[in-house]
């Protein structure tokens, strides 16, 4: 609520809902506002989420507030005109927009060395770090800098398009988007392999934007027309727009942490807009006292602070709790079958029809597929409109384009795309393969990693034939596996970048662990489908929990028989 502290222009302030919001308890509502000096614009985080940093580039400096009191309690001059901040581990580094630098100060905010050139107005940094990296755009360079946020020391920097604004970067750190204000495109670059990949005519003026947490959207905002333009990061095509409740100039979008909602400031009005991001729709308006600016979700993921230019304010919004379902004593059931992709079509032990009969046996609730979420929707698309699917990914795999869809209309699972996969991840660990494979340097490991696969493939011939579904389903059979990947992963994780053996099993358990808490105590059944090599890896994780039920497979290859 407002506090009784709150600046006499605020005391008016009040939050719109559309016919979107049924109740106070599916709206966000406004906190409180804190005067924190002219011209506010980015805003940053202690770790703790106490303190909050915002830039004044009218006054050079950072007002220090401290959150729970509601006041400024301190001022770091940095001179110059601040636009951002960027915590680092030597300190913090702040964008000065009126020269081609970034200014380093220490953790105290005093000067902390020479000021780094980055190119003719750097704006504002992605508001997270991806792969231990942030990014900057110099409005007036076209240029985007990678800033290591460990040093805090500019790296590689790559060409953009017409007057770039702030970027964003998937956390991966495989790719960036980019809208350029000065030809109404979004341009999107490879960053593992350096090299820009598309740029996308998305609409007049784009003048920020933010990716959904999911991975599955960029959202740009249009400023020019007033809109939010969803771009899809696997296709690079706008598959949808939002304007209705969108007001003048929206630059700065801000997602929350339950990734629900996105906070859009409405530059040229004094509200925020408040878009469903599932829905595709605007569900409220809040008036935050003033033209909004930059809007930043705070470390608790409830909060959201939004920068206020005219009024000189800092306003703080609190978003609705996250959807919650009806507590119940009842674990869910969760089955991890190995997948042998390919030779499921050839395969008379592990064949189509064999993986068909298993699934109806087990008869899931939710089906967690190692497809990309950003990839799922057109391959749904295309098999309810062709009955067939040509999504370059998801095609690869029988079994779901043989399998899964199929039964999806037979046994009504909910399907769930849960792979941290990306095309330019994959390159990258391809080529990186292919450049460890010809260095003499790399010849003893590269040695030891053929040797444990070979360990391997003679241990699982040991134990029973590769293609064997009840074999294959065995703690024998991930330990045997394990001799490769164990060194694979010693030797190559860090080499190999997000496409790490580590990496990449924590990308994809990520999802399937959140997918998971989403239905904590329905007493649903999950079946999870990845290759076979993985199974062990989330196997570990899984025994872990204390909310599910790991069930055997053997007793549903029981219940299907042996094939005649």
């Amino acid at each position: 609520m407002v506090t009784p502290d709150t600046p006499r222009a605020l005391l008016a302030l009040l939050a719109l809902c559309t016919a979107g919001c049924a109740d106070e308890s599916s709206r966000f509502q406004v906190l409180t506002a804190i005067e924190v000096g002219p011209g506010p614009h980015g805003i940053r985080f202690s770790e703790d989420g106490d303190t909050a940093f915002v830039a004044l580039p009218r006054q050079g400096a950072i007002a220090v507030v401290d959150l729970p009191r509601g006041e400024v309690v301190d001022r770091w001059e940095t001179g110059g005109t601040p636009f951002d901040l960027l915590a680092t581990g030597r300190g913090w580094l702040a964008s000065n927009f009126g020269d081609s630098t970034l200014v380093p100060l220490d953790p105290d905010g005093g000067p902390a060395g020479e000021p780094l050139v980055v190119g003719r107005a750097p704006s504002l940094f992605t508001p997270e770090a991806a792969w231990g990296l942030s990014y900057i755009v110099s409005q007036f360079a076209d240029r985007l800098t990678a800033i290591d946020t460990e040093t805090g020391m500019p790296l590689v920097s790559f060409s953009t398009g017409d007057r770039p604004y702030p970027p964003s970067a998937m956390p991966d750190g495989s790719l960036a988007f980019i809208p350029h204000f000065g030809d109404g495109t979004v341009m999107v670059i490879d960053l593992l392999g350096e090299e820009v990949v598309a740029n996308v005519e998305v609409c007049p003026g784009p003048q920020g934007g933010v990716l959904t947490r999911d991975g599955v959207h960029y959202l740009v905002a249009c400023g020019l027309t007033n809109e939010i333009a969803y771009l899809n990061t696997a296709s690079f095509e706008v598959t949808a727009r939002v304007s209705e409740g969108v007001r003048g100039r929206p630059f700065s979008i801000a997602v929350t942490r339950d990734g629900r909602y996105g906070v859009v400031n409405n530059a040229d009005t004094t509200t925020v807009s408040i878009l469903d991001i599932d829905a595709r729709r605007v569900i409220q308006e809040i008036d935050v006292g003033g033209k909004p600016m930059v809007v930043r979700v705070h470390p608790d993921g409830r909060r959201v602070l939004v920068s206020i230019e005219d009024a000189g304010i800092l306003t703080v919004l609190e978003a609705p709790p996250s959807l919650s379902r009806q507590a119940r004593a009842e674990r869910n059931q969760v089955i991890v079958l190995g997948m042998i992709h390919g030779d499921h079509r050839t395969s008379e032990r592990y064949g189509i029809e064999v993986l068909e009969d298993l699934v109806r046996a087990i008869d899931p609730d939710h089906w967690l597929v190692e497809i990309p979420p950003n990839r799922i929707e057109r391959a749904v698309a295309e098999f309810r409109s062709a009955g067939s699917v040509e999504e370059p990914r998801v095609a690869l795999f029988p079994e779901y384009v043989d399998v899964l869809f199929p039964l999806s209309r037979e046994l009504g699972f909910e399907v769930v795309a849960t792979a941290g996969w990306n095309r330019y991840m994959s390159d990258f660990r391809a080529q990186r393969l292919r450049e460890i494979q010809d260095d003499p340097a790399w010849a003893a490991a590269w040695e030891t990693y053929e040797r444990a696969s070979a360990g391997a493939d003679s241990a699982v011939r040991a134990g029973g034939e590769p293609d064997d579904p009840r074999w294959i389903h065995t703690d024998a059979y991930d330990a045997a596996l394990e001799i490769r990947y164990s060194e694979y992963n010693r030797l190559f994780n860090d080499e190999l970048g997000p496409g790490g053996w580590d990496h990449i099993n924590a990308a994809h358990y990520a999802n399937i662990s959140e997918t998971l808490d989403r239905h904590r105590g329905e007493g649903s059944r999950f079946l999870i489908t990845y290759g076979a090599g993985h199974k062990g890896w989330f196997l570990r994780e899984l025994r872990e929990r204390d909310d599910i039920q790991l069930l055997d497979v053997a007793p549903f290859l029981d219940q299907i028989g042996p094939r005649e």
